[in-house]
């Protein structure tokens, strides 16, 4: 994007703030991630901060004026990245109830076994109190088309009559859960071991008569 220079009949000169740098945003996220889940928010410190995302202290306040800041927008742009990945277009499967859950549960358990530290940092700060509510509220309206799934598949009979706040965390949970054990375990699956975790998570979630 360019920026117009110029100057006015006063002599000042209007210069239009920079664009900021994508690759150095993503390296702060990733470097502020990474010491948060070690320190958590108390212990956080933006020179560390910036020495892990090797830039200057200084850089790190132009593009975030506090750490709250910081943690906020982290939360913000992690948590939508993984609601992206979940609700993927790709996943739906017209008229089957079953493949559209199973490619949203693949793809959502994929992603949380190649990036463990966005999981485990949004499931440690969603309910921190650090997290502004609007950002927590606007979040969670993208997984408005979850909720409309499992609720036509409530009304076919598919899923079990309960809270659909339940099912989601109970869908989400069951992931982030053999995430956890198979980083903490060292655990190689294979790929039928993750077909049967899935298998384990619809079974939970369907309604048995």
């Amino acid at each position: 994007m360019k920026y117009l220079y110029f100057c006015v009949e006063t002599n000042y000169t209007v210069v239009m703030p920079k664009v900021k740098d994508e690759k150095k945003v993503t390296d702060i996220h990733k470097a502020a991630m990474k010491l948060l889940i070690q320190t958590g928010f108390a212990g956080l410190k933006m020179a560390d901060v910036a020495k892990e995302a090797n830039i200057a202290t200084g850089t790190l306040y132009i593009y975030y004026k506090s750490k709250e800041a910081l943690v906020n927008d982290v939360y913000e742009h992690t948590r939508k990245e993984m609601v992206s990945v979940l609700l993927d277009s790709k996943n739906a499967v017209s008229g089957d109830f079953y493949k559209t859950f199973a490619s949203m549960w693949l793809s959502y358990f994929n992603y949380c076994l190649r990036y463990p530290e966005k999981m485990i940092f949004v499931e440690q700060f969603v309910y921190s109190g650090l997290i502004d509510s609007t950002i927590i509220d606007e979040t969670e309206k993208e997984l408005k088309p979850l909720n409309q799934f499992i609720e036509f598949g409530q009304e076919k009979g598919i899923f079990k009559p309960l809270n659909v706040e339940l099912l989601k965390a109970q869908m989400q949970g069951a992931v982030h859960d053999i995430i956890k054990v198979i980083h903490k375990k060292n655990i190689e699956l294979s790929d039928t071991e993750i077909l049967q975790c899935l298998g384990m998570s619809w079974d939970a979630m369907k309604r048995t008569f």
